[in-house]
């Protein structure tokens, strides 16, 4: 995920499957670069088709929206479900996962930290002994208020906030939207290298084009 919000572009499933060196990633990343140099505009073709999906949900076929239109200024709870529903389609791969509303994300954190609390004071007030299972209790009915409220996620990330910003999502599966500039595969390792280290953990000077991710990074 970090790869594909720095260069613009979306990874599918099957491509995922065979990106197993480092050599691999740039090839891809420069393959979508390439293709954005030759490509007419391909975000406003992913936009059109955003725009065409979402008229159909809403059905209004004379819907207007822009790329700064934000996706809940738009689009109820049940429409932006189905939307997202679309884009895992659409993009081969889980989109950016839609969220909880903000009062119950803040309700969700001040029940998980109130239930560990009650459990740890209830074991010293009882028998210490009983604290693990006191905090596997409290673990539990925190699990549980989380599966129970996967039905109520329903707002974006800020990610994917707006339609601009699902469209350039779209047009990733083709194209880089973003870092244009580099033009070799040994500017584009430059790029990634960091990110890659970052990310795994591990030393960039150990990074080179036949680094395997899973064998020599752990990657798993």
């Amino acid at each position: 995920m970090n790869v594909e919000d720095h260069f613009g572009i979306s990874i599918r499933n099957d491509e995922t499957e065979c990106v197993l060196t480092v050599g691999d990633l740039v090839a891809l990343i420069q393959s979508r670069i390439d293709a954005a140099q030759i490509a007419a505009c391909p975000t406003l073709t992913s936009f059109l088709r955003l725009r065409s999906s979402v008229r159909e949900l809403t059905n209004d076929l004379m819907l207007r929206i822009r790329t700064g239109t934000r996706v809940v200024d738009m689009l109820n709870r049940t429409q932006r479900r189905q939307l997202w529903a679309q884009l895992d389609d659409i993009l081969g791969t889980a989109a950016p996962g839609l969220r909880r509303p903000a009062i119950l994300r803040k309700l969700l954190g001040f029940s998980a930290t109130t239930t560990f609390v009650i459990a740890f004071l209830a074991s010293v007030a009882i028998d210490v002994a009983i604290l693990p299972l006191t905090l596997a209790l409290a673990a539990g009915a925190t699990l549980a208020l989380q599966i129970i409220t996967i039905p109520l996620r329903s707002i974006p990330p800020d990610t994917a906030a707006t339609f601009g910003a699902i469209a350039r999502r779209m047009a990733g599966i083709s194209v880089a939207t973003k870092q244009l500039h580099l033009r070799t595969d040994e500017e584009i390792l430059h790029e990634l290298r960091p990110i890659v280290a970052a990310t795994l953990g591990t030393d960039g000077s150990k990074i080179t084009r036949t680094t395997r991710f899973i064998e020599d990074l752990g990657m798993g």
